[in-house]
């Protein structure tokens, strides 16, 4: 991974630049599309994701996971996850992964996920992964976005963190492809804000759960009062 980086001073929005490289049949599996000012970076929801240019980190890698199906995709979301978590435990005490791809110190966002694949005859031909990672901005619009240095007071070197991060997610990936799918998933899920925890939820109405795992298509499984419960991405949000 990494072997090749495409920087650009200045885009729209690196999983756009990455998908159009796919399409052009011009992208080799590991490369990298980063750039010090996305304008129209994207999140999930169709929600944006702004960052302060030359500030953090707003990067997509290109994959070709072709040994992964159609419902085993949430492991790309997995992956992505536990690399960002272990890099940024590093700095910071209190990192949580949240359902079902962002990153979280205590009640704050620090880092988002989009991942974008293309499916072909039940199994993903190409996958995008978008990141966006806050590491020295210190101000934000949201109170409920922060950074490293925001959490340390601390501004860290951004092409080392780039490096770690891109280390850590090949090595998970490394993990995926020899299917250890368990040892991933059990990580993932020790590491899940509000796992096993009795917290309120919101759905059709609000109610009373405790999160007790994932399913293989990624899933969240909630143990309510009437029952084991399975949510899809926007069917369920944390009160």
């Amino acid at each position: 991974m990494g072997k090749k980086v495409i920087y650009l001073p200045t885009c729209h929005s690196t999983n756009d630049v990455a998908t159009e490289l796919i399409k052009s049949g011009a992208a080799q599996e590991g490369t990298i599309v980063i750039t010090e000012n996305q304008t129209a970076g994207k999140g999930q929801r169709g929600n944006t994701w702004y960052s302060e240019p030359k500030k953090n980190l707003t990067f997509s890698i290109i994959l070709h996971p072709r040994y992964l199906t159609a419902t085993d995709q949430f492991y790309l979301n997995i992956v992505a996850s536990l690399a960002i978590y272990d890099v940024l435990s590093k700095y910071i005490n209190h990192v949580k992964v949240k359902w079902p791809n962002d990153i979280y110190v205590k009640s704050k966002k620090i880092a988002g996920i989009l991942i974008q694949n293309t499916i072909k005859s039940n199994r993903i031909e190409d996958s995008v992964l978008g990141i966006g990672l806050n590491i020295n901005q210190q101000e934000f619009e949201l109170e409920s976005a922060t950074s490293v240095f925001k959490e340390t007071g601390i501004e860290l070197d951004l092409q080392k963190v780039l490096e770690d991060l891109i280390q850590s997610l090949e090595n998970n990936i490394l993990k995926l492809r020899a299917n250890n799918v368990t040892s991933l998933k059990e990580q993932y899920l020790s590491n899940l804000l509000g796992y096993e925890e009795e917290r309120l939820f919101k759905s059709d109405s609000e109610f009373r759960g405790r999160i007790i795992g994932i399913s293989k298509d990624g899933k969240l499984q909630i143990e309510t009062f009437t029952g084991l419960k399975e949510f899809n991405f926007k069917e369920v949000s944390f009160l």
